[in-house]
């Protein structure tokens, strides 16, 4: 797969899909592990939030209305869905098993949009050198 912006973050959002799978087949069998999947689920999805919005959103310049407007949506679903995660996350330590399918679906569009229109146009409008920096930045925090 070559390497770009979209190849990186398509690749990331396949792994918090999976880690929230995980979650999902355990959750009725064992609260403990249901914490700690869950618990993983929050940290990897917290640090995909922190790269797009410090390695993508606040080094895009010169870009247009449309998609100044597209990043503002994002972080907006961005709060959404840390709000409903720490809902869940209570609710779990209140011994609760949770209910995913809103947060299912607000994921689903999120990563849709974002896979299918976000990524695909900044691919298209930034310059080699943005998308390299971009891509260095993105490798830094989720490789290490």
């Amino acid at each position: 797969m070559q390497e770009n912006i979209e190849n990186l973050m398509l690749e990331e959002h396949k792994r918090i899909i999976n880690i929230i799978r995980e979650f999902e087949s355990i959750a009725d069998n064992d609260l403990v592990l249901a914490k700690e999947k869950f618990s993983r689920f929050k940290w990897n999805l917290e640090k995909h939030f922190f790269v797009e919005e410090k390695a993508i959103f606040s080094i895009l310049d010169k870009i247009k209305d449309k998609e100044v407007s597209d990043i503002f949506d994002l972080m907006y679903e961005h709060g959404s869905i840390i709000e409903l995660i720490n809902n869940i996350e209570v609710g779990l330590n209140r011994g609760m098993m949770p209910n995913l399918s809103g947060l299912r679906i607000i994921l689903v569009r999120h990563v849709d949009f974002e896979n299918e229109v976000f990524y695909p146009q900044l691919n298209q409008l930034l310059s080699p050198e943005k998308k390299q920096e971009i891509i260095e930045r993105i490798k830094e925090v989720i490789r290490g």
